[in-house]
């Protein structure tokens, strides 16, 4: 499997060194979960159980009903769970953050991870700032699950079907099924090790891109009653109301996917999803066809995420937060057109 160089973004044998060492290691999530950071975490877990580490993953919020089949996923903790261990933390724990891209991805989690006196991160994202001691970052991976796939090269460990659930759900679901453009040649050979120990693809495939939950489908027939096109019909954006939401029992775990059926239409280069928020401000899912970017628009915002896809949560009323991301999405159009 390739490896990237090393550089100061990419400490291979910085972190292999720690893991070696550590006798505890806390492994982190980031809020509002989706498949690369469990599944990556997950499968990282199972490879540090082997070498007789005391892993404890972590994860400010709750598992999304569509990943719930994964395996160990039961054994997350809470940040507050825990928040009576941090003074027992000693030098002999690692923490260690998973495809979280930046530290307030962690959420309530944050505190925990910089309590230790190591941390670490594996992550695959352009706007990480390296923000641990110890980073592997990798922005021209796919998924995390390939730097934790390389981990487990480097650590000469076994791979095994529970593994190999975990990564594939991970890697399948940042490359949109292996259709997106970060799709690589590794990701592939990846896929192919995934297979040789027993992957039922089959199985798999059809819980993460084919079933889908009740609730969803119900609050993608609010979405899309909204769907509006804007310059030309390039943009395409919906939105919906806490009380749309109520009105049909979604939550929040529930709008993962709704953005994608603005972008998927035909003539939309970019798209977007807005939902307001209890406490009155807009979560905002961007989606975006190359050559365009939207994960510039999510930075001002506070956000993150990736060129093609991107989220930020602004803290302004839903149609003043949509007028503001209308009018920054019409200039990375025009901006894109002048290069």
């Amino acid at each position: 499997m390739a490896i990237t160089p090393p550089n100061e973004r990419y400490q291979m044998a910085e972190l292999l060194s720690a893991i070696r060492k550590a006798k505890t290691v806390l492994l982190f999530t980031h809020v509002s979960p989706d498949g690369d950071t469990l599944g990556s975490a997950m499968a990282l877990q199972m490879m540090l159980k082997k070498l007789g580490k005391h892993v404890i993953p972590v994860l400010d919020g709750v598992v999304p009903s569509a990943l719930s089949f994964l395996p160990s996923v039961d054994s997350l903790r809470s940040p507050r769970e825990l928040a009576g261990q941090v003074d027992e933390m000693d030098a002999g724990t690692l923490a260690v953050a998973v495809d979280v891209s930046s530290e307030n991805r962690l959420g309530e989690a944050e505190a925990l991870f910089h309590s230790a006196q190591l941390t670490a991160q594996l992550d695959h994202h352009e706007t990480n700032p390296g923000y641990a001691r110890i980073n592997l970052i990798d922005a021209t991976a796919p998924a995390t699950a390939i730097l934790v796939a390389r981990l487990q090269t480097a650590m000469d460990l076994p791979l095994e079907q529970e593994e190999a659930i975990c990564l594939y759900t991970a890697l399948s679901t940042d490359t949109g099924n292996f259709g997106y453009q970060n799709t690589t040649a590794e990701a592939f050979r990846l896929m192919s090790s995934l297979m040789e120990v027993g992957l039922p693809l089959a199985k798999y495939s059809r819980m993460i891109f084919k079933r889908k939950e009740r609730l969803f489908v119900n609050l993608l027939g609010k979405a899309l009653s909204t769907l509006a096109f804007f310059h030309c019909g390039e943009i395409a954006g919906m939105q919906v109301s806490c009380q749309e939401m109520r009105s049909v029992g979604a939550t929040s775990e529930h709008t993962d996917g709704v953005v994608d059926y603005a972008i998927d239409t035909a003539g939309v280069k970019i798209a977007y999803f807005a939902r307001e928020t209890e406490e009155g401000g807009t979560k905002l899912s961007l989606r975006a066809l190359p050559p365009h970017r939207v994960d510039e628009v999510a930075a001002f915002f506070g956000g993150g995420g990736h060129q093609l896809a991107a989220g930020c949560t602004v803290p302004l009323p839903m149609a003043e937060a949509v007028k503001q991301v209308q009018e920054l999405l019409v200039e990375v159009l025009e901006g894109s057109r002048e290069k």
